[in-house]
């Protein structure tokens, strides 16, 4: 029981820690936006020690039933009377009486198996206690990255350097040249709603640009050749594409780290298939910035 206990527990500390983790990395994504509109972040959650959650519906045995506990007091008892009955009926039984060996080995199997009870109930009370703390760290994590980003869409007519970001994206998407693709039909009304959550340098094919993410769309702006001037603009629904993280290129002449694609359901008669609309490398990296674009549809 002991050791499958420490096995399950482990197993819930290593969840928690992936999911602190999580957090901390897309705490780490988001301060240089919190800097960039001098905006104060929300503080993380500070860790509460195990032994700050109750043992619910639980008290040492030797406290409830002393000095050993109901269970083992039950178990004496019935040594006692087991043994009371065992002489009666070896006086009027012409058997042989049990030796004082068996009666022992019955005896401390019985208050072994009472003890091991015991141990049961407050191992199940531990494993409870440890779910209690894994469960309330998980929902402090989950609540601080929604305060997160909340803190910053809310910020549109309240903090000047957010609006203005604000506004020039929803100016920007004006210009996209893929306007229909996949379900793109849905519009921004307003750009209050488009707060860059998180900006970045990407690289598309041979060519450099800025993406710009928010709570509910992505937005590349790449340079043209620069004899041509100017820019192409692409933007996506977060909720219409599937994120696929590629393995890196292991060429010796050009070798690049891992990159994204974008597909999209395309609909054609009675079967849809999944077609790539967009590749590129994010300079953040390409599990760090898939895991963001997780967390946002986490929170939509």
């Amino acid at each position: 029981m002991i050791i499958s206990l420490v096995k399950t527990a482990s197993d819930l500390e290593i969840f928690a820690r992936e999911s602190e983790l999580s957090c901390g990395n897309v705490d780490q994504l988001l301060r240089p936006t919190f800097d960039m509109y001098k905006l104060v972040p929300p503080q993380l959650p500070n860790p509460v020690p195990l032994t700050a959650y109750p043992l619910l519906d639980f008290k040492p045995p030797e406290e409830v039933s002393p000095p050993w506990g109901s269970e083992v007091m039950s178990a004496l008892e019935k040594i006692s009377n087991d043994t009371d009955n065992d002489q009666a009926q070896a006086e009027e039984s012409s058997d042989p009486p049990l030796t004082s060996i068996i009666l022992s080995e019955k005896s401390v199997s019985s208050i072994v198996q009472a003890f091991q009870k015991q141990n049961d109930i407050e191992q199940g009370a531990r494993l409870g206690r440890k779910n209690l703390q894994v469960m309330d760290r998980l929902a402090k994590m989950q609540a601080h990255r929604q305060a997160c980003i909340a803190k910053i869409r809310g910020s549109y007519g309240k903090n000047l350097l957010a609006t203005r970001a604000a506004d020039d994206l929803h100016s920007l998407r004006k210009k996209s040249s893929n306007v229909g693709v996949g379900s793109q039909t849905d519009e921004i009304h307003s750009a209050s709603d488009e707060v860059p959550l998180l900006i970045c340098n990407v690289l598309v094919g041979n060519s450099t640009g800025t993406c710009y993410v928010t709570h509910s769309h992505i937005l590349f702006q790449t340079q043209l050749l620069p004899l041509l001037g100017g820019s192409k603009v692409h933007l996506f629904s977060l909720m219409d594409v599937e994120v696929t993280i590629n393995a890196p290129t292991k060429s010796v002449l050009s070798p690049l780290p891992s990159s994204i694609s974008f597909t999209i359901a395309i609909l054609g008669g009675r079967k849809s298939t999944r077609e790539e609309v967009y590749n590129f490398i994010p300079s953040i990296g390409a599990r760090r910035f898939a895991k963001f674009l997780e967390v946002l549809r986490d929170n939509a």
